[in-house]
């Protein structure tokens, strides 16, 4: 058994840590596709046990279970990447900006800096049915040779899903299931693209793809996201 620690500058809602980033620490005890399950809200500045389980681990806050990782796979048709003028000219609706949308989230928060927060602002793109944003990774978020972390990847690849959905749930979403994988190398000061898709509805369940594309356009991650619809977060 071993502890787990997420620092607050991890946190998505207030109170807890941002799921994408949490499935990503996870992601990275898993070879290849790693199914993330997320079952309560994992808490901050707390430690957490991770015990293996079967193939894969469980992560626990005393008797809460807080989630599980395994090995998964996935399907995902992923469309074609928008032009650049496209994405930078949506930025100007990113609803998390214009509607103050969870500002200290790590992922899309608008409040963080560059080099702290990841500042992923996934925008509506006019006559495609996705949303999509630029990442530029900070050299803080990686390891040897300069390569982003698979933990930071992954959280990109986690809040663009619920934009996909912005406006037409009723709520706030939080995140339940995501598989995915990371495929390719992300380096520090590479400007990637973020893009997440609606997958379909099923009740308060919404389904979303998502992907990170390198500068040179091609996918280096994906995954598929369970969102589960929820009263307003803060």
């Amino acid at each position: 058994m071993r502890e787990i620690i997420v620092e607050r500058r991890f946190q998505g809602p207030s109170q807890s840590a941002n799921g994408g980033y949490i499935a990503g620490v996870l992601a990275e005890l898993i070879d290849g596709p790693a199914e993330i399950t997320l079952r309560s809200p994992p808490p901050l500045d707390t430690p957490m046990s991770l015990e293996p389980d079967g193939e894969g681990f469980r992560l626990s806050h005393g008797d809460t279970l807080v989630g599980s990782v395994r090995p998964g796979g996935f399907d995902l048709e992923i469309p074609s990447k928008p032009s650049d003028s496209l994405i930078d000219a949506a930025r100007a609706d990113y609803p998390g900006e214009k509607l103050n949308l969870l500002p200290h989230c790590f992922v899309c928060g608008v409040a963080r800096a560059e080099g702290d927060g990841l500042r992923v602002f996934a925008s509506p793109i006019p006559g495609a049915s996705m949303v999509a944003a630029r990442w530029t990774p900070h050299a803080s978020m990686t390891g040897e040779g300069g390569k982003v972390l698979e933990r930071y990847v992954f959280a990109a690849l986690d809040c663009p899903g619920a934009y996909a959905f912005h406006g037409e749930t009723g709520g706030s979403m939080l995140l339940g299931r995501i598989t995915g994988e990371v495929t390719g190398m992300v380096r520090a000061g590479e400007s990637c693209t973020v893009m997440a898709w609606q997958e379909g509805r099923d009740g308060r369940k919404a389904f979303a793809g998502s992907a990170v594309l390198n500068a040179a356009g091609d996918v280096v991650a994906s995954a598929r996201a369970t969102w589960i619809v929820v009263e307003n977060l803060s």
